[in-house]
């Protein structure tokens, strides 16, 4: 997929492990290992395999917050129930968009994910010692998404005194400066992409991103907007109604003793923490300061992880049932966009999932064999391709 193929891959094929190892593109500013170490995988195999390589080797790291989730014990998640409603919200809920799924440049999405579940499993008397601790830092190297924990990680050892926490403490800072000089170094030299940094934002974009399309899903959101009428309705007429509900929801939370229950539940405090950190990366990083797409997966996803906690743990049970219908909704709603209808909706994007009339891999193999100057053809369709070198 795109830079996956372009960047990663043609590095690692025409430079070998080393070079691949230390990788980095200067334009997106961070390293991302995990792509590096796929890619560089995806070399030692048959060039027409190499892209199972990295999409079964990504779809791993897919699994790997569902095997958290099931197996291990959890603040988050307290009983079978819960585990299971969990692993649906983080593998099949709206925010999980296929730009995401199954290619190497984006698993460091999923590592966040690990990474999160990790900060918030219970002691497990000197077990996975090694696991963890591996994981975080292939987590904290891939991507600056997991170097948001750091404080919390930290504020973690100093409430347990464990060992372990200290370790993926350590690991997290070392990370978070490694990522941080690379970012200041890229700017610094220019090379940093010139829409990231930038901080202007769609109001109705992000409202539509973050906090209607996790519950909701797309398609429902773009039929009514279709035809319903909703089309005629300017910019600032949008933006008021937004407005006027979010007073309306603030204003019954306080009435239901929110703030009460934020005082007293550290880990609904910490999830708040973790999402505003995680806003803010969002805003500064994404590029020309995107919203939606895969920046918008994880405000999404905690979005949800915010309302199942407290669907789960609220005291008062009429909010209760309110929160675990909104999840209910959105589990709903992921399971039929995961394969959406085409009807009724006259945007659609199913054409590019499908591949139809897409260049095969195969021929173009079979052509850059006879001709080294064709190009080799990756996801998305038609735009993306690279030139490779046989030397």
């Amino acid at each position: 997929m795109g830079e996956e193929g372009s960047h990663y891959f043609k590095n690692a094929y025409e430079n070998g492990f080393l070079n691949q190892l230390l990788y980095f593109d200067p334009r997106a500013g961070y390293y991302n290992l995990i792509a590096n170490l796929l890619t560089e995988l995806s070399t030692y195999v048959p060039l027409i395999y190499s892209p199972l390589v990295t999409a079964y080797g990504s779809l791993l790291i897919i699994l790997i917050p569902l095997f958290l989730i099931l197996f291990k014990d959890s603040y988050l998640f307290k009983n079978d129930k819960e585990k299971f409603i969990g692993s649906l919200i983080f593998f099949i809920t709206g925010p999980h968009i296929p730009e995401i799924w199954a290619n190497s440049v984006n698993s460091q999405i999923y590592l966040f994910f690990v990474s999160l579940l990790i900060l918030y499993l219970k002691p497990d008397n000197k077990k996975n010692q090694i696991l963890y601790p591996m994981l975080i830092l292939i987590s904290g190297l891939s991507a600056i998404y997991s170097c948001i924990l750091t404080p919390l990680f930290f504020f973690k050892y100093l409430y347990t005194r464990k060992r372990n926490d200290l370790i993926n403490s350590i690991i997290l800072i070392v990370c978070s400066i490694t990522q941080g000089t690379l970012i200041f170094y890229s700017k610094f030299m220019g090379q940093l992409y010139v829409g990231v940094t930038k901080t202007s934002i769609d109001i109705i974009n992000l409202s539509y991103n973050f906090f209607a399309k996790p519950i909701i899903g797309r398609q429902p959101i773009y039929f009514f907007y279709e035809n319903f009428g909703l089309e005629s309705f300017g910019y600032n007429s949008m933006l008021f109604l937004f407005i006027l509900l979010s007073v309306i929801v603030l204003s019954l939370l306080l009435k239901f003793k929110f703030i009460q229950f934020f005082l007293k539940d550290h880990i609904f405090k910490s999830l708040i923490l973790i999402y505003i950190l995680v806003f803010i990366v969002v805003i500064f990083g994404a590029d020309n300061s995107q919203t939606s797409g895969r920046y918008a997966v994880i405000p999404g996803l905690l979005f949800l992880l915010i309302i199942f906690y407290l669907a789960s743990n609220f005291p008062l049970k009429v909010l209760n049932n309110f929160f675990s219908i909104l999840i209910t909704i959105s589990i709903i709603s992921g399971v039929y966009e995961f394969r959406p209808s085409t009807k009724n909706v006259r945007i659609q994007y199913i054409e590019f999932l499908d591949c139809i009339n897409c260049p095969k891999w195969k021929s173009d193999i079979e052509k850059w064999k006879e001709d080294e100057n064709s190009y080799l053809h990756v996801w998305p369709y038609p735009n993306k391709r690279f030139k490779l070198s046989k030397d």
